[in-house]
């Protein structure tokens, strides 16, 4: 088993500096192979293809080390966190956001929604929300934080992380307080 995790491991940096001088589609399985000195079997023996292996970097880079324990008072850091794990692998995101078409976008869109539903789930506990409008508010929601870091990695990362996530966590702390204050009827819409 520890074989197996170092040889995935071996083939994601391998996918990591190919992507530092050619556009992630352009990237074969082949090139990924012969630059960590494995056939093309031991690949398939550990990834279908290499967009299944660009979501497991996703997601031991970034996912699992920040969703793991997640909750309403550390999401702020858990997103910095993720975000300064991009940026200083800056080349391999900025490539693999713009190059991977909409396969990594609707991956990260899908990891949100569940976040945001789980969290709406916390704050609405009494069940005022539907399930539609639960669906709606979690995806609205996935949408926005996904939009804005998809746009600043694709942007070429130039605002610093913690002003983005200081924007963030002003803005949903605005979204909870009218929430908060609709519950209570001070917001009626």
């Amino acid at each position: 088993m520890a074989g197996s995790i170092l040889t995935k491991q071996a083939i994601a940096k391998s996918l990591k500096e190919l992507s530092q001088t050619k556009p992630f589609d352009k990237i074969s399985i082949g090139d990924i192979s012969e630059n960590c000195n494995i056939n093309r079997q031991t690949f398939y023996y550990h990834f279908q293809d290499k967009y299944v292996l660009l979501k497991w970097i996703y997601m031991n880079d970034i996912l699992i080390p920040n969703m793991s324990d997640l909750s309403f008072d550390n999401w702020n850091t858990k997103l910095l966190d993720a975000m300064r794990v991009m940026y200083e692998d800056k080349a391999f995101y900025i490539n693999t956001i713009k190059h991977a078409g909409n396969y990594i976008n609707q991956y990260l869109l899908e990891n949100a929604e569940v976040f945001f539903s789980r969290a709406i789930d916390v704050l609405d506990q009494n069940s005022h929300i539907n399930i539609e409008e639960r669906k709606f508010f979690a995806k609205f929601f996935s949408y926005g934080l996904c939009g804005l870091i998809t746009e600043w990695v694709t942007d070429e990362m130039k605002t610093d992380p913690k002003v983005m996530t200081s924007y963030m966590k002003k803005l949903l702390d605005s979204c909870e307080k009218a929430a908060y204050n609709h519950k209570v009827g001070v917001l009626d819409i």
